[in-house]
């Protein structure tokens, strides 16, 4: 069980209507955004409290009423503190299906040739829309399809009208470098945090000496390379623990942990809580 990943390859939605919606407390196993990427457009809203968020390597700052607008393919993850906040996860190919005028700049936005302005919602205009789509998407009215396809149909064009976007011309400089680097360590530990990892195994998928790896890992992500890898294994700890029936000590194996008293404490220091106390909690009605 892996329910988390850096690269998402979920459906949103459905087939017809790929748009998902996820509402997010902090009593959400997904709280803490663990830094991932996707093809989709992801704009989140904040409900409530702040959420300090890394786009590529700049480190956003966002608070109540505020939106995040995340182009694809683009790392994202950071941490909300006292926080409650809705994310909308949509598909760009529900726009470009049928070819029609408005398909070029949407394609130039699915290759990645702009990358939008993560605070598009600083145009007034823009954000009551963004607002008329969330609210549609929470309360679901009769009809709301095609006023959220409206609603994002009104916002490129306010984008494209404004130029609210940056373009990308070349794709292989220093920072795309460095964050596609990140993208292969990322994976890699996705891929094998249950096994023992070194920090000479991280540093060693892209061909790195361990301290300058773990430098310019700490600048993008704010914690060490294995910091990171463990904050990774108890998220998927704190999916176990709900979903299976298996035994804290079989899950700090399988989690990657080889000593019981360090997976401990460790999960207390990532929840302030017990294994143990968050499964008796989490699992209540």
């Amino acid at each position: 069980m892996n329910y988390l990943k850096y690269k998402e390859n979920k459906i949103r939605g459905t087939f017809n209507f790929p748009i998902e919606f996820y509402f997010i407390t902090p009593d959400d196993i997904r709280y803490n955004m663990h830094y991932h990427w996707h093809t989709e457009i992801e704009i989140i809203k904040i409900i409530e409290g702040t959420f300090k968020i890394m786009l590529n390597e700049q480190m956003v700052s966002a608070q109540k009423d505020d939106f995040i607008f995340i182009s694809p393919e683009m790392l994202h993850g950071g941490t909300p503190k006292n926080c409650i906040y809705e994310c909308i996860v949509l598909d760009m190919n529900m726009f470009i299906k049928n070819n029609n005028i408005c398909t070029n700049y949407l394609k130039d936005i699915l290759n990645k040739k702009i990358s939008i302005h993560y605070d598009i919602h600083k145009n007034n205009d823009i954000n009551t829309y963004l607002n008329k789509i969330f609210d549609c998407m929470r309360n679901k009215p009769l009809g709301y399809e095609f006023l959220i396809q409206g609603y994002l149909y009104l916002i490129f064009g306010i984008i494209i009208g404004n130029k609210l976007y940056v373009k990308n011309i070349n794709t292989l400089d220093k920072n795309a470098k460095r964050i596609n680097q990140l993208k292969n360590v990322l994976e890699f530990i996705e891929l094998e945090y249950s096994r023992d990892i070194t920090l000479e195994d991280l540093a060693n998928k892209i061909n790195l000496n361990p301290k300058y790896f773990t430098k310019i890992f700490s600048e993008m992500t704010g914690k060490s390379p294995i910091q990171y890898l463990n904050s990774y294994r108890i998220e998927i700890a704190c999916g176990m623990l709900l979903t299976t029936d298996l035994s804290i000590t079989d899950i700090c194996l399988n989690c990657g942990f080889n000593d019981l008293s360090y997976f401990i404490k460790t999960f207390k220091k990532e929840k302030s809580i017990s294994p143990k106390k968050f499964r008796n909690t989490m699992s209540m009605p």
